[in-house]
């Protein structure tokens, strides 16, 4: 059986009024789902699509031929746009949502179509207005589902046209349930998001983590650091600098921890990361608070599409200046 809503955990108030809405005919046609990455907005947006489409059932069977090829993405009712990752700057162009509305103006498919636009704040500004003309007069029987982080990332005329439901991170007992049998640590630094869990705790992103301990070395202790080279490079990569403002919280949330004497607290962190903690022993409580406020809007920033290099630059100066 491939019924998706099973496969998808927490959010059940969302679930519940979508269902609802299913139900009862009141369906619209785009939804916008904003929240943190990696909490399933995208898998809860199939797991609908897969009713959309069922013919069996109104909540999906997960049996018949319509729901197995949703289940594995091979589905002629379901298309999934997403950014073109080969870019430097990832984005979804107006070439993508030209052919998709081409496709969707043929009239040979029968039934519901469904449309996933995943990280479709990326669409530049022509694809996001040629996408705007078809939500202002959409086709018969034709679904959207936009996937994003936040509502001030799309055009206000996109989200007028949508109906936006906005997600939170998961809970721990959810990690735990996707995730099972990780350290305590990683479950409560996870910031309630599933890639998080896993980088932290794979051999690869424990790797990168030391990378990223020493980078903010460098970010504090560097007086010429704005002049410095060697760190843009791997700046530019938006994974890696969302992985480093991830780990910096964290062991800035572990130093705070350890200045107040919040035993409680330390679970926060890794036997890996007490080092790098005592390390930032100089630093005070005021600018670690800072720098932790700074990191936010970075990451914001950076799923705003904006430049990373840029991103740390401002950081950087903003830190600086705190006394």
């Amino acid at each position: 059986m491939a019924r998706l809503i099973e496969s998808v955990f927490g959010h059940e108030e969302h679930i519940d009024s979508l269902i609802h809405l299913k139900l009862n005919n009141r369906w619209p046609h785009a939804f916008l789902f904003v929240g943190p990455s990696a909490i399933g907005k995208k898998k809860l947006a199939l797991a609908f699509a897969q009713m959309l489409i069922c013919e069996q059932s109104d909540t999906a069977c997960g049996v018949c031929g319509p729901c197995l090829r949703v289940a594995k993405l091979q589905s002629e009712n379901l298309t999934i746009i997403e950014p073109d990752t080969s870019l430097v700057k990832p984005v979804i162009k107006v070439d993508a949502i030209r052919g998709l509305l081409d496709a969707l103006s043929l009239a040979s498919l029968g039934g519901k179509r469904v449309v996933l636009i995943d990280e479709a704040f990326t669409m530049n500004p022509q694809a996001a207005n040629t996408l705007l003309k078809t939500l202002e007069e959409p086709f018969e029987n034709v679904y959207f589902f936009l996937i994003g982080q936040s509502v001030q990332q799309f055009l206000p005329t996109i989200r007028s046209r949508s109906q936006v439901v906005r997600f939170s991170s998961l809970s721990v007992a959810n990690l735990k349930r996707i995730k099972p049998g990780l350290p305590e640590w990683a479950y409560d630094s996870a910031r309630g998001q599933v890639d998080r869990l896993v980088q932290m705790t794979s051999n690869d992103g424990l790797e990168k983590r030391a990378e990223a301990f020493t980078f903010l070395q460098q970010f504090i202790e560097d007086a010429d650091f704005l002049k410095s080279a060697n760190w843009r490079q791997q700046v530019k990569d938006r994974s890696w600098s969302n992985m480093t403002i991830g780990a910096w919280l964290q062991v800035i949330c572990g130093a705070l921890a350890f200045k107040a004497q919040a035993k409680g607290l330390t679970h926060l962190v890794s036997d890996i990361q007490t080092e790098q903690i005592k390390k930032l022993a100089p630093v005070t409580a005021e600018k670690l608070l800072k720098l932790s406020e700074y990191l936010l809007q970075a990451e914001r920033d950076i799923a705003g599409n904006l430049d990373p290099v840029l991103v740390f630059e401002k950081m950087w100066v903003e830190y600086a200046r705190v006394g």
